[in-house]
């Protein structure tokens, strides 16, 4: 089994235009704009800094 070099900031150029194209036929299609949601259960410090984070 060999190795394989992943550039990082092209596979996330690619990943971010497919999004960028899912989001845009979602709006034209659907009139719908994504987004995001967290739900924090408990009172973790660590879990409110990465909610806080985001």
């Amino acid at each position: 089994m060999s190795a394989t070099i992943i550039d990082g900031k092209s596979f996330a150029l690619r990943v971010r235009a497919r999004v960028a194209a899912g989001v845009s036929a979602l709006k034209g299609g659907h009139g719908v704009t994504p987004g995001l949601a967290v739900v924090l259960v408990g009172e973790d410090p660590a879990s409110r800094v990465y909610v806080r984070n985001k």
